[in-house]
C-alpha cells in the first residue's frame, strides 16, 4: 500500500510539473497581469497646451516608438494590452491631444489660469468615475472648455455612449458591456439590471470593468489632486482604478515657499536693484519698444528713471519695493486675464498648514498603489535658482523645496511601495504663458497710470512707456530671465526629465 500511496504522489507531482511547464511555456495569449493607460494630470498654470503628439512626454507615455509601449505595452509576459485600435475620448481637447494609450486631464481649461485644489480633485473624480463626488453637481464640475467627460462607441451600428474613463475604457476594452437606453441613447452600465442589453467585445481585454486601472503622471499639484481622489474614494468605499502614480516634484506637505512669498518678491526686487547698480558702469539692456528694438545703458536708466529710488533701505526704497511687489501681486493678472498671483486659490490651498494640506497628511495612501516621486535638487536655470533662493528654499527646483516633496508624513508611510528618483537639475515647470511676461509691452502700457512713478523724464507717454519697459527688463535681466535666450536654452523642467528618464515599474 505504501508502494502504491508512492506512486500515486510520484505521479501527482509529474502531472502538476507537466502543467506547470506547459502554462509557462505556452501562456494563455489572454492572460491579464496588469498593463493600463496612462493618464497625465498637469499642475499649476497648466492645462496641458504643449502636448501635441511630438511632445517627448507624449512620445514617453503613448508613441509606438516612447518608453512605456517598448517596455510596457508590449511585452513578452502573454499580456496582449497594447491599447491601438481607438484613441481615448475622455481628455484634453485643445492641441492635438487625443491618444491611444494616454489621457491628459486638463481641469483648468482652454487657458493656463488656475482653481482651487479641491475643485481640480473632484474634477478629477468625475473625469475618472463619469459622476461627481457625493454632494457635488456633476453638470457643475464639467462645465467649462478644454477638456472632454464623456463620448460615444460605434458597434454593430449602434453609438454607445460614456461618462468618464472607466465607462469609455469598459465600452471599447470589456469583455460583456451592458447598455441602455436613455433620452433616446444607449449608455454604458456598469452595474447592470438582469433585462438590460448588451454587446460583446471579440479581443477584450478586462471581465470586469473592476480589473480596470491606470497609471498616473501627476506634476506638482495634480499629484495633490490625486491624493484627494483616493482619500474621496476612500469616503464613497469605492474601488480607486490606480494601479501606480508617478509623482513629478509635488509638494507633498505643502509648499513652504508660500510662509514667505511676499517676502520673496520683495527680496528680488531688492536682490535685482544691487545687481543693476553693481553693473551699472557696463550693463545695458536691449528690448523691442513700439517702433522696434531699443537699447538703454544703465546708466542712462539711472539718470532717466526712478530705479535709485528703489536703491538701498531707506524709508522710500522699503515702500516703494513693497508698493511695486504688491502691485506685481494683487494688480497684474499672472494669466493675462483675471487671475491674481497674491489672491490664487491654488496657492492657499498649497499653504503646508492650509486644511486641504492638513486633511491630506492624516490620510493614508493605499498600499497597493505603485509610487514613483521624481525629486529635484537644483534649478535648470539661472532664473529659478534665483527665485528659490529669494524664497528661502533648501535644495529645490525653483518652486519645491526637496524636502516637500517626501511622504514620509503620511500615516502608512512606512507600508507604501514607494520609489524615490532624485533629479540633479530641473525647474518646476516649463516656462508658461505668462502674459504680463511675454507681452510687457502691453502690460506696462496698461498699468502705465501706476508705473510711471518709475519714470523720471519722459519726452511723451510712449518714451515713458519705453523707459518703464526698460526698468523692468533690466530687473528681468539681472534675475537671469532673459525670456528668448531662457526659452531656447533654459527651459528644461522635470516634466522634460521624466519624459526623457522614466523608469519601469
Amino acid at each position: 500500500m505504501n508502494r502504491i500511496n508512492r506512486i500515486i504522489t510520484l505521479k501527482t507531482i509529474l502531472t502538476a510539473f507537466i502543467i506547470f511547464s506547459t502554462i509557462a511555456l505556452f501562456p494563455n495569449e489572454n492572460k491579464r497581469i496588469g498593463v493600463y493607460p496612462f493618464i497625465y494630470i498637469p499642475g499649476m498654470f497648466d492645462n496641458g497646451d504643449l502636448l501635441n503628439k511630438d511632445n517627448q512626454l507624449v512620445v514617453t507615455l503613448n508613441n509606438e516608438n516612447g518608453f512605456y509601449f517598448k517596455n510596457y505595452f508590449s511585452n513578452d509576459t502573454g499580456d496582449t494590452r497594447r491599447y491601438g485600435e481607438y484613441k481615448i475620448d475622455c481628455s484634453s481637447n485643445i492641441v492635438d491631444s487625443k491618444y491611444e494609450r494616454l489621457s491628459v486631464a486638463n481641469l483648468i481649461g482652454p487657458t493656463r489660469t488656475n482653481i482651487s485644489l479641491d475643485l481640480m480633485s473632484d474634477r478629477l473624480f468625475a473625469f475618472i468615475r463619469g459622476r461627481a463626488p457625493k454632494f457635488r453637481s456633476y453638470n457643475a464640475l464639467i462645465n467649462y472648455k478644454g477638456n472632454d467627460y464623456g463620448g460615444f462607441f460605434e458597434i454593430n451600428g449602434e453609438k454607445i455612449y460614456f461618462k468618464g474613463l472607466i465607462e469609455e475604457i469598459w465600452a471599447k476594452y470589456g469583455k460583456k458591456v451592458y447598455y441602455r437606453v436613455k433620452n433616446n441613447r444607449n449608455e454604458v452600465v456598469l452595474e447592470p439590471k438582469k433585462d438590460s442589453a448588451f454587446y460583446l467585445n471579440e479581443n477584450y481585454y478586462f471581465e470586469d470593468y473592476k480589473e480596470i486601472k491606470f497609471n498616473v503622471v501627476a506634476h506638482s499639484s495634480g499629484g495633490l489632486a490625486i491624493r484627494k481622489y483616493l482619500g474621496l474614494c476612500e469616503k464613497e468605499n469605492a474601488v480607486i482604478h490606480i494601479n501606480s502614480v508617478i509623482n513629478l516634484s509635488v509638494p507633498q506637505k505643502g509648499a513652504r515657499m508660500l510662509y514667505d512669498l511676499k517676502g520673496g518678491f520683495y527680496n528680488l526686487i531688492d536682490e535685482t536693484i544691487k545687481r543693476f547698480y553693481q553693473n551699472i558702469d557696463n550693463g545695458e539692456i536691449t528690448f523691442n519698444g513700439k517702433e522696434g528694438e531699443l537699447t538703454f545703458s544703465y546708466k542712462e536708466l539711472d539718470e532717466e528713471t526712478n530705479i535709485n529710488w528703489l536703491k538701498g533701505n531707506s524709508g522710500r526704497a522699503k515702500f516703494l519695493k513693497g508698493a511695486i511687489r504688491d502691485y506685481i501681486l494683487y494688480f497684474i493678472p499672472f494669466d493675462g486675464l483675471n487671475n491674481y498671483l497674491g489672491t490664487d486659490p491654488a496657492l492657499w490651498d498649497l499653504h503646508p498648514s492650509h486644511a486641504f494640506i492638513r486633511t491630506l497628511n492624516k490620510t493614508g495612501i493605499p498600499n497597493s498603489i505603485i509610487l514613483i516621486n521624481y525629486m529635484v535638487e537644483n534649478a535648470y536655470s539661472p532664473a529659478f535658482k534665483n527665485i528659490g533662493q529669494f524664497l528661502r528654499l533648501g535644495k529645490n527646483d525653483g518652486v519645491v523645496d526637496i524636502n516637500d516633496t517626501y511622504l514620509d508624513n503620511v500615516p502608512n508611510f512606512t507600508e507604501l511601495n514607494i520609489k524615490n528618483v532624485t533629479v540633479e537639475k530641473a525647474n518646476h515647470i516649463p516656462m508658461p504663458y505668462i502674459k504680463p511676461l511675454f507681452e510687457l509691452r502691453e502690460t506696462v502700457t496698461k498699468n502705465y497710470p501706476f508705473l510711471k512713478i518709475l519714470c523720471k523724464k519722459a519726452k511723451n507717454r510712449e518714451d515713458g512707456i519705453d523707459k518703464v519697459q526698460a526698468v523692468i527688463s533690466v530687473v528681468m535681466k539681472e534675475m537671469g530671465l532673459e525670456l528668448d535666450h531662457f526659452l531656447k536654452h533654459e527651459n528644461y523642467s522635470v516634466i522634460d526629465y521624466f519624459a526623457d528618464n522614466p523608469v519601469g515599474f
